[in-house]
Protein backbone atom coordinates (compact mmCIF):
# COMPACT_ATOMS: atom_id res chain seq x y z
CA UNK A 1 0.00 0.00 0.00
CA UNK A 2 1.01 3.57 -0.82
CA UNK A 3 0.43 6.76 1.59
CA UNK A 4 -0.21 10.22 0.37
CA UNK A 5 3.12 11.56 2.79
CA UNK A 6 6.18 11.17 3.41
CA UNK A 7 9.99 12.48 4.03
CA UNK A 8 12.23 12.60 1.44
CA UNK A 9 15.81 11.95 1.92
CA UNK A 10 16.73 15.49 2.02
CA UNK A 11 14.40 15.48 5.20
CA UNK A 12 11.71 17.79 3.65
CA UNK A 13 8.23 16.78 4.47
CA UNK A 14 6.78 16.25 1.00
CA UNK A 15 4.27 13.64 -0.44
CA UNK A 16 5.83 9.53 -0.31
CA UNK A 17 5.55 9.86 -4.07
CA UNK A 18 5.35 13.39 -4.05
CA UNK A 19 1.74 13.05 -5.43
CA UNK A 20 1.38 17.38 -5.72
CA UNK A 21 3.17 17.49 -8.75
CA UNK A 22 2.23 17.23 -11.84
CA UNK A 23 4.09 15.88 -15.38
CA UNK A 24 4.56 16.73 -18.93
CA UNK A 25 4.36 15.25 -22.27
CA UNK A 26 7.17 14.93 -24.96
CA UNK A 27 6.11 17.64 -26.99
CA UNK A 28 6.35 20.08 -23.67
CA UNK A 29 2.76 20.87 -22.84
CA UNK A 30 1.73 20.56 -19.38
CA UNK A 31 0.09 17.22 -18.08
CA UNK A 32 -2.33 18.63 -16.10
CA UNK A 33 -3.26 21.97 -16.41
CA UNK A 34 -3.89 23.35 -13.23
CA UNK A 35 -1.47 26.34 -12.26
CA UNK A 36 -1.16 25.52 -8.37
CA UNK A 37 1.02 22.20 -9.88
CA UNK A 38 4.30 21.79 -11.42
CA UNK A 39 6.12 19.85 -13.50
CA UNK A 40 7.75 16.43 -12.50
CA UNK A 41 11.19 15.95 -12.50
CA UNK A 42 10.67 12.88 -15.01
CA UNK A 43 13.44 11.90 -17.25
CA UNK A 44 11.69 12.30 -20.70
CA UNK A 45 12.84 8.54 -22.11
CA UNK A 46 11.61 6.71 -18.78
CA UNK A 47 8.36 8.54 -17.61
CA UNK A 48 5.75 10.75 -19.25
CA UNK A 49 5.03 11.70 -15.77
CA UNK A 50 6.99 11.20 -12.53
CA UNK A 51 6.49 12.94 -8.94
CA UNK A 52 9.56 14.80 -8.07
CA UNK A 53 12.33 12.50 -7.23
CA UNK A 54 13.61 11.11 -5.00
CA UNK A 55 10.64 9.41 -3.49
CA UNK A 56 10.92 8.30 0.47
CA UNK A 57 9.57 6.36 2.67
CA UNK A 58 7.62 6.23 6.34
CA UNK A 59 9.54 9.03 8.59
CA UNK A 60 8.50 6.54 11.43
CA UNK A 61 11.24 4.42 10.57
CA UNK A 62 13.93 7.02 9.97
CA UNK A 63 16.43 8.04 12.69
CA UNK A 64 16.93 10.43 14.87
CA UNK A 65 13.18 11.09 14.86
CA UNK A 66 11.41 14.15 13.24
CA UNK A 67 8.34 14.81 15.29
CA UNK A 68 6.96 17.33 12.48
CA UNK A 69 7.09 14.90 10.04
CA UNK A 70 6.12 11.87 11.29
CA UNK A 71 2.70 13.98 12.20
CA UNK A 72 2.41 15.23 9.10
CA UNK A 73 2.77 11.79 7.49
CA UNK A 74 -0.36 10.69 9.74
CA UNK A 75 -2.22 13.53 9.26
CA UNK A 76 -2.46 12.81 5.88
CA UNK A 77 -3.23 9.68 5.64
CA UNK A 78 -5.94 9.88 7.89
CA UNK A 79 -6.87 13.89 8.43
CA UNK A 80 -7.61 13.99 3.93
CA UNK A 81 -9.49 12.30 1.27
CA UNK A 82 -6.90 9.86 0.65
CA UNK A 83 -7.08 5.85 0.00
CA UNK A 84 -7.06 5.20 3.76
CA UNK A 85 -9.73 7.65 4.58
CA UNK A 86 -11.62 6.23 2.49
CA UNK A 87 -10.77 2.59 2.97
CA UNK A 88 -11.99 3.30 6.77
CA UNK A 89 -15.25 4.90 6.02
CA UNK A 90 -16.13 2.11 3.65
CA UNK A 91 -15.01 -0.17 6.22
CA UNK A 92 -17.12 1.38 9.09
CA UNK A 93 -20.63 1.31 6.22
CA UNK A 94 -20.12 -1.66 5.19
CA UNK A 95 -20.02 -3.30 8.94
CA UNK A 96 -23.56 -1.22 9.66
CA UNK A 97 -24.58 -2.67 6.34
CA UNK A 98 -23.86 -5.63 7.39
CA UNK A 99 -24.40 -5.98 11.08
CA UNK A 100 -27.40 -7.09 10.74
CA UNK A 101 -26.80 -10.53 8.96
CA UNK A 102 -23.64 -10.63 11.01
CA UNK A 103 -25.54 -11.17 14.40
CA UNK A 104 -25.82 -15.05 13.21
CA UNK A 105 -21.81 -14.87 12.21
CA UNK A 106 -21.43 -17.72 15.16
CA UNK A 107 -22.97 -20.25 12.33
CA UNK A 108 -21.71 -20.63 9.00
CA UNK A 109 -24.55 -20.25 7.16
CA UNK A 110 -25.01 -19.51 3.43
CA UNK A 111 -26.93 -16.12 4.12
CA UNK A 112 -24.24 -14.13 5.97
CA UNK A 113 -21.77 -15.39 3.61
CA UNK A 114 -23.14 -14.37 0.55
CA UNK A 115 -23.80 -11.54 2.05
CA UNK A 116 -20.12 -10.86 2.48
CA UNK A 117 -19.39 -11.93 -0.89
CA UNK A 118 -21.36 -9.68 -2.87
CA UNK A 119 -20.31 -6.88 -0.89
CA UNK A 120 -16.75 -7.37 -1.21
CA UNK A 121 -17.71 -8.13 -5.26
CA UNK A 122 -19.84 -4.84 -5.69
CA UNK A 123 -16.71 -2.92 -3.84
CA UNK A 124 -14.35 -3.94 -6.68
CA UNK A 125 -16.84 -3.65 -9.35
CA UNK A 126 -17.28 0.14 -8.26
CA UNK A 127 -13.56 0.97 -7.71
CA UNK A 128 -11.81 -1.33 -10.26
CA UNK A 129 -14.53 -0.89 -12.80
CA UNK A 130 -15.07 2.82 -12.27
CA UNK A 131 -11.63 4.01 -12.82
CA UNK A 132 -11.20 1.44 -15.71
CA UNK A 133 -14.18 3.79 -17.19
CA UNK A 134 -12.93 6.73 -15.72
CA UNK A 135 -9.76 6.48 -17.39
CA UNK A 136 -9.19 4.02 -19.96
CA UNK A 137 -12.63 3.82 -21.55
CA UNK A 138 -13.79 7.71 -21.49
CA UNK A 139 -10.15 8.64 -21.01
CA UNK A 140 -11.65 11.06 -19.01
CA UNK A 141 -8.05 13.00 -17.90
CA UNK A 142 -6.69 12.16 -21.55
CA UNK A 143 -2.73 11.29 -20.31
CA UNK A 144 -2.09 14.12 -17.58
CA UNK A 145 -0.41 12.52 -14.68
CA UNK A 146 -0.32 9.03 -16.35
CA UNK A 147 3.11 7.43 -15.63
CA UNK A 148 3.60 5.62 -19.40
CA UNK A 149 1.52 6.77 -22.70
CA UNK A 150 -0.02 3.60 -23.07
CA UNK A 151 -3.48 2.61 -22.00
CA UNK A 152 -2.39 -1.17 -21.14
CA UNK A 153 -2.26 -4.44 -23.94
CA UNK A 154 -4.34 -4.81 -27.01
CA UNK A 155 -4.38 -8.45 -26.53
CA UNK A 156 -2.39 -11.53 -26.86
CA UNK A 157 -2.05 -15.01 -25.85
CA UNK A 158 -0.31 -14.17 -22.86
CA UNK A 159 -3.41 -13.53 -21.26
CA UNK A 160 -6.43 -15.63 -20.65
CA UNK A 161 -9.03 -15.05 -23.33
CA UNK A 162 -6.65 -12.80 -25.26
CA UNK A 163 -7.32 -9.79 -23.57
CA UNK A 164 -5.79 -7.84 -20.75
CA UNK A 165 -9.32 -6.55 -19.44
CA UNK A 166 -10.85 -9.80 -19.58
CA UNK A 167 -7.79 -11.41 -17.85
CA UNK A 168 -7.80 -9.33 -15.02
CA UNK A 169 -11.35 -9.01 -14.22
CA UNK A 170 -11.34 -12.72 -14.38
CA UNK A 171 -9.01 -13.40 -11.96
CA UNK A 172 -9.75 -10.48 -9.78
CA UNK A 173 -13.71 -11.27 -9.38
CA UNK A 174 -13.25 -15.26 -9.66
CA UNK A 175 -10.05 -15.52 -7.64
CA UNK A 176 -9.63 -12.68 -5.72
CA UNK A 177 -12.91 -11.60 -4.55
CA UNK A 178 -13.47 -15.25 -3.47
CA UNK A 179 -9.91 -15.57 -1.53
CA UNK A 180 -10.65 -12.24 0.28
CA UNK A 181 -14.06 -13.51 1.08
CA UNK A 182 -12.84 -16.62 2.07
CA UNK A 183 -10.18 -14.52 4.56
CA UNK A 184 -12.97 -12.36 6.01
CA UNK A 185 -15.41 -14.82 6.43
CA UNK A 186 -12.88 -17.15 8.76
CA UNK A 187 -11.86 -14.07 10.55
CA UNK A 188 -15.33 -12.51 11.51
CA UNK A 189 -17.14 -16.37 12.38
CA UNK A 190 -13.86 -16.60 14.68
CA UNK A 191 -14.19 -13.38 16.16
CA UNK A 192 -18.15 -14.45 16.89
CA UNK A 193 -16.94 -17.56 18.18
CA UNK A 194 -15.24 -15.63 20.58
CA UNK A 195 -11.46 -17.52 19.53
CA UNK A 196 -9.74 -13.92 19.20
CA UNK A 197 -9.39 -11.18 21.25
CA UNK A 198 -12.19 -8.74 20.85
CA UNK A 199 -12.54 -4.89 21.44
CA UNK A 200 -15.03 -1.91 20.99
CA UNK A 201 -14.84 1.25 20.42
CA UNK A 202 -16.01 2.29 23.32
CA UNK A 203 -14.32 -0.08 25.61
CA UNK A 204 -10.57 0.17 23.72
CA UNK A 205 -10.88 3.45 21.91
CA UNK A 206 -6.87 3.59 22.31
CA UNK A 207 -6.33 -0.10 21.41
CA UNK A 208 -8.66 0.53 18.55
CA UNK A 209 -7.18 3.51 17.01
CA UNK A 210 -3.16 1.95 17.61
CA UNK A 211 -4.30 -1.37 15.38
CA UNK A 212 -5.80 1.03 12.81
CA UNK A 213 -2.65 2.82 12.48
CA UNK A 214 -0.41 -0.05 12.31
CA UNK A 215 -2.70 -1.53 9.76
CA UNK A 216 -0.50 0.19 6.93
CA UNK A 217 2.86 -1.08 8.44
CA UNK A 218 1.89 -4.76 8.83
CA UNK A 219 0.91 -4.89 5.42
CA UNK A 220 3.98 -3.26 4.44
CA UNK A 221 5.93 -5.96 6.19
CA UNK A 222 4.16 -9.02 4.95
CA UNK A 223 3.53 -7.81 1.52
CA UNK A 224 7.56 -7.83 1.24
CA UNK A 225 8.31 -10.78 2.37
CA UNK A 226 5.72 -12.35 0.28
CA UNK A 227 6.19 -10.64 -2.85
CA UNK A 228 10.06 -11.52 -2.18
CA UNK A 229 9.11 -14.96 -1.71
CA UNK A 230 7.06 -15.05 -5.36
CA UNK A 231 9.90 -13.71 -7.09
CA UNK A 232 12.03 -16.92 -6.45
CA UNK A 233 12.22 -18.91 -9.63
CA UNK A 234 9.25 -21.82 -9.64
CA UNK A 235 7.04 -19.80 -7.52
CA UNK A 236 7.83 -16.65 -10.30
CA UNK A 237 7.14 -19.07 -12.91
CA UNK A 238 3.87 -21.00 -12.37
CA UNK A 239 2.27 -18.50 -10.18
CA UNK A 240 3.51 -14.67 -9.58
CA UNK A 241 4.13 -14.31 -13.65
CA UNK A 242 0.48 -13.96 -14.18
CA UNK A 243 0.45 -10.73 -12.25
CA UNK A 244 3.41 -9.69 -14.20
CA UNK A 245 1.45 -9.99 -16.87
CA UNK A 246 0.75 -6.88 -16.72
CA UNK A 247 3.75 -4.38 -18.22
CA UNK A 248 1.23 -1.72 -19.24
CA UNK A 249 -0.90 -1.97 -15.49
CA UNK A 250 -4.83 -0.91 -15.18
CA UNK A 251 -7.03 -0.73 -12.40
CA UNK A 252 -8.01 -4.13 -13.18
CA UNK A 253 -4.29 -5.37 -12.78
CA UNK A 254 -4.46 -4.92 -8.90
CA UNK A 255 -5.80 -7.90 -7.85
CA UNK A 256 -5.79 -9.98 -10.49
CA UNK A 257 -3.03 -12.66 -9.45
CA UNK A 258 -2.89 -16.65 -9.41
CA UNK A 259 -5.14 -18.05 -6.37
CA UNK A 260 -1.30 -19.29 -4.79
CA UNK A 261 -0.62 -15.56 -4.80
CA UNK A 262 -4.06 -14.69 -3.62
CA UNK A 263 -3.62 -16.97 -0.87
CA UNK A 264 -0.65 -15.56 0.48
CA UNK A 265 -1.18 -11.84 -0.58
CA UNK A 266 -4.25 -11.99 1.45
CA UNK A 267 -2.44 -14.11 4.36
CA UNK A 268 -1.65 -10.60 6.26
CA UNK A 269 -5.29 -10.20 7.56
CA UNK A 270 -4.60 -13.50 9.64
CA UNK A 271 -2.88 -11.14 12.45
CA UNK A 272 -6.22 -10.18 13.55
CA UNK A 273 -6.23 -13.83 15.38
CA UNK A 274 -4.22 -12.88 17.95
CA UNK A 275 -4.00 -8.80 17.76
CA UNK A 276 -6.73 -7.36 19.57
CA UNK A 277 -9.60 -6.25 16.88
CA UNK A 278 -13.23 -5.45 15.57
CA UNK A 279 -15.10 -6.33 12.77
CA UNK A 280 -14.78 -2.82 10.87
CA UNK A 281 -10.67 -3.55 11.35
CA UNK A 282 -10.77 -6.56 9.99
CA UNK A 283 -12.99 -5.23 6.75
CA UNK A 284 -10.47 -2.17 6.73
CA UNK A 285 -7.43 -4.67 6.49
CA UNK A 286 -9.31 -6.30 3.71
CA UNK A 287 -9.98 -3.07 1.92
CA UNK A 288 -6.59 -1.65 2.31
CA UNK A 289 -5.33 -4.94 0.65
CA UNK A 290 -7.79 -4.93 -2.22
CA UNK A 291 -8.43 -1.64 -2.96
CA UNK A 292 -4.84 0.01 -2.31
CA UNK A 293 -3.84 -2.35 -5.02
CA UNK A 294 -6.59 -1.05 -7.43
CA UNK A 295 -5.75 2.54 -6.87
CA UNK A 296 -2.01 2.00 -6.99
CA UNK A 297 -2.38 -0.01 -10.40
CA UNK A 298 -4.52 2.59 -12.10
CA UNK A 299 -1.31 4.02 -13.74
CA UNK A 300 -2.04 7.95 -13.07
CA UNK A 301 -1.18 9.41 -10.09
CA UNK A 302 -3.59 11.41 -9.23
CA UNK A 303 -7.21 11.65 -10.33
CA UNK A 304 -7.95 15.11 -11.29
CA UNK A 305 -11.81 16.32 -11.78
CA UNK A 306 -12.22 19.96 -13.01
CA UNK A 307 -8.73 20.11 -14.35
CA UNK A 308 -7.51 20.09 -10.33
CA UNK A 309 -5.60 16.94 -9.30
CA UNK A 310 -8.30 15.65 -5.95
CA UNK A 311 -7.50 12.56 -5.32
CA UNK A 312 -4.12 10.83 -4.96
CA UNK A 313 -4.48 6.95 -6.82
CA UNK A 314 -1.35 5.38 -8.10
CA UNK A 315 2.01 3.94 -6.63
CA UNK A 316 4.96 4.92 -8.34
CA UNK A 317 6.96 3.04 -5.91
CA UNK A 318 5.17 0.12 -7.22
CA UNK A 319 5.26 1.24 -10.78
CA UNK A 320 8.86 1.06 -10.62
CA UNK A 321 8.52 -2.55 -9.92
CA UNK A 322 6.95 -3.47 -12.71
CA UNK A 323 8.96 -1.81 -14.81
CA UNK A 324 12.11 -3.24 -13.15
CA UNK A 325 11.13 -6.31 -11.81
CA UNK A 326 13.88 -6.31 -8.91
CA UNK A 327 13.17 -3.76 -6.94
CA UNK A 328 10.48 -2.26 -4.90
CA UNK A 329 8.71 -5.27 -3.58
CA UNK A 330 7.18 -3.39 -0.29
CA UNK A 331 5.76 -0.42 -0.42
CA UNK A 332 6.54 2.91 1.28
CA UNK A 333 4.79 2.15 4.55
CA UNK A 334 7.70 0.00 5.95
CA UNK A 335 11.32 0.52 4.15
CA UNK A 336 11.78 -3.12 3.72
CA UNK A 337 13.42 -2.15 0.63
CA UNK A 338 15.70 0.31 2.15
CA UNK A 339 17.11 -1.89 4.36
CA UNK A 340 17.61 -5.07 2.34
CA UNK A 341 19.33 -2.57 -0.59
CA UNK A 342 15.41 -3.19 -3.32
CA UNK A 343 14.53 0.14 -2.60
CA UNK A 344 14.69 2.43 -6.45
CA UNK A 345 13.84 6.11 -5.37
CA UNK A 346 13.14 6.77 -8.99
CA UNK A 347 16.47 8.49 -9.82
CA UNK A 348 19.27 7.75 -12.54
CA UNK A 349 21.47 7.14 -10.10
CA UNK A 350 18.94 4.47 -8.36
CA UNK A 351 18.58 2.94 -11.99
CA UNK A 352 22.51 2.70 -12.11
CA UNK A 353 22.21 1.13 -8.80
CA UNK A 354 20.01 -1.68 -9.85
CA UNK A 355 21.96 -2.23 -13.12
CA UNK A 356 25.11 -3.11 -10.89
CA UNK A 357 23.46 -5.20 -8.39
CA UNK A 358 21.86 -7.09 -11.12
CA UNK A 359 24.93 -7.84 -13.29
CA UNK A 360 24.16 -9.91 -15.99
CA UNK A 361 20.82 -10.28 -15.49
CA UNK A 362 20.21 -6.23 -16.04
CA UNK A 363 17.50 -6.52 -19.38
CA UNK A 364 17.50 -2.36 -19.98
Amino acid sequence: MQHPNTASPSGNAVSADNRHQTGSDDTGVDAGHNQNHHRGKAERDEWLFAPDLPIGNNPLFEWPLNARRILTYYRDYWLTVSEVSIFFVLAVAGWFALRGVLEGAAVLSAGWVLAVWALNLAVVLVFAGGFHLFFYQLRAQGTDLKYVPQFGHRGGSRFTFGSQVRDNMFWSLASGVSVWTGYLVFLLWAHAQGWTPAITVTAQPVTFIVVALFTGPWIAFHFYWGHRFLHVGPLYRHVHSLHHRNVNIGPWSGISMHPIEHVIYFSSMLIHLVVPSHPVLIMFHGYMLSLSAIFGHTGFHEMMIGNRARVAVGHFHHQLHHRYFECNYGSVDFPLDVWFGTFHDGTPEARRRLKSRLGPRWQR
